[in-house]
């Protein structure tokens, strides 16, 4: 063979291999960008899945019943004044929640009944806690309290406190549903107590709108009943009521709700003074908000424009 021949072969060769790799290497490139495509469209495909877990755990909660207090437990700690739970409980906002004690909240020890005074539950402990479903716009949320339990002891199963619905007869005693749904059985024997009265209670004492603690096994048939002297104050007036032109809202212990509340989803403002619903612009620590007709707070942007007067609209 011929020194050219051989040096035209070499030479072959040479640029064969460079075309060669730099075809490799547009294969691979097309691969890559299409391992990159399939990341990209499975990633949108996964937040795609996670916004509606997200939105379908948006609309289990705006479900919840916003009439009856929500109850919520954990460690207690103190910050000052400031009496703190930890909740666990998935029925409400996850982690400190700042819980208001007023003259009207009832603490008591979880196996007797009886009360006690705030100072004797000790930081680290856990307490139960019967909230109101209206919370303060803060961080962490802030809510008064019904009800407190404390004193409890390891692997015990706290008393339910709850308001009749109703009390049917049975063979075997009654059964009583409560306001939220729940069913218990209550056997003709079923210690029954007044709470700090002497009056003379029965279980047909369980009228519609009275309120009690009852202790119950894991089939939640009750052993013993703590029944309060008068039904919640406002029972059937708790939620949203208009007076005089003026929108309020209760709480179930009857109080009225006053500063930032969250109802069903959405952020309302009542005066912190008279408890009336606001609308419009409201300046609060030097930020401005818009409460819509409805009171409900504005998260969406909107133009206004202003008349011949300057008023926005």
């Amino acid at each position: 063979m011929s020194a050219k021949r051989t040096l035209y072969l070499r030479i072959s060769g040479f640029f064969a291999r460079i075309f060669g790799a730099g075809k490799e290497r547009k294969k691979t490139k097309r691969r890559i960008h299409s391992m990159k495509k399939f990341r990209r469209t499975a990633f949108a495909a996964l937040c795609c899945t996670a916004l509606l877990s997200i939105g379908g755990a948006l609309v289990s909660s705006a479900q919840t019943d916003f009439r009856q207090p929500v109850r919520i437990f954990g460690p207690v700690s103190r910050e000052g004044s400031r009496f703190i739970i930890d909740n666990q409980s998935s029925s409400s906002s996850l982690g400190d929640i700042v819980i208001h004690v007023s003259d009207e909240t009832r603490i008591l020890d979880s196996v007797t009944g009886f009360p006690m005074a705030l100072d004797d539950i000790q930081d680290g402990e856990n307490a139960y806690a019967y909230i109101s479903p209206a919370m303060a716009l803060s961080l962490p949320p802030q809510s008064s309290a019904d009800m407190i339990l404390a004193n409890i002891p390891a692997d015990f199963k706290v008393p339910d406190y709850l308001m009749v619905e109703s009390l049917i007869s049975t063979s075997e005693g009654y059964t009583l549903q409560a306001a939220d749904g729940t069913v218990f059985h209550i056997p003709s024997d079923c210690t029954i107590i007044p709470y700090l009265t002497r009056q003379m209670v029965t279980l047909e004492s369980l009228t519609k709108g009275r309120t009690c603690l009852v202790w119950s096994d894991s089939s939640n048939n009750a052993n013993k009943i703590v029944l309060f002297n008068q039904p919640v104050a406002g029972t059937g007036n708790y939620g949203w009521q208009k007076e005089n032109n003026s929108w309020y809202y209760y709480n179930s212990d009857g109080t009225t709700a006053k500063g930032w509340l969250s109802d069903e989803g959405s952020w309302y403002y009542l005066n912190p003074e008279t408890g009336i619903m606001e609308t419009g612009f409201l300046t609060i620590d030097g930020n401005t908000y818009y409460l819509n007709d409805d009171g409900r707070m504005m998260t969406s942007p909107r133009t206004f424009t202003p008349d011949e007067n300057g008023v926005l609209h």
